[in-house]
């Protein structure tokens, strides 16, 4: 079982690893395509190598597949923090401690008004 995701370098080597995986193994299909030998045997071994090549190529598409799927679960149970310390996120922190203050003001200030209502009554 792999170690999970826990910092962003561990992601980005991830995904540096199955980029490699991916770029090698379509690397040496294409070097396996140029046949230059006519010979049966040579052309045996060669369609061989790409069966192996391909279902190999196919195993690192699924893994990138399933690496994706990883990421998607992570940022939906909020194991994955794309937001962080951002100015959006320090900005709309400013703006809900402002609206709280007038929320606070205002109510006092009502507060104030009923009690001097009373008292005049």
């Amino acid at each position: 079982m792999e170690q999970p995701l826990r910092s962003t370098r561990e992601v980005m080597l991830k995904i540096d690893k199955l980029q490699g995986d991916l770029i090698r193994r379509f690397q040496k299909l294409i070097d396996l395509a140029a046949v230059s030998k006519k010979d049966r045997a040579v052309t045996a071994v060669t369609e061989y190598q790409i069966k192996t090549e391909t279902s190999a190529l196919i195993r690192a598409a699924e893994d990138v597949q399933t690496f994706i799927r990883q990421l998607q679960e992570m940022w939906l149970f909020g194991q994955l923090n794309t937001i962080g310390e951002s100015k959006v996120q320090q900005q709309t922190d400013e703006n809900a401690k402002i609206v709280a203050d007038l929320l606070k003001q205002l109510t006092e200030k009502q507060i104030a008004g009923d009690q001097a209502a009373s008292a005049a009554g």
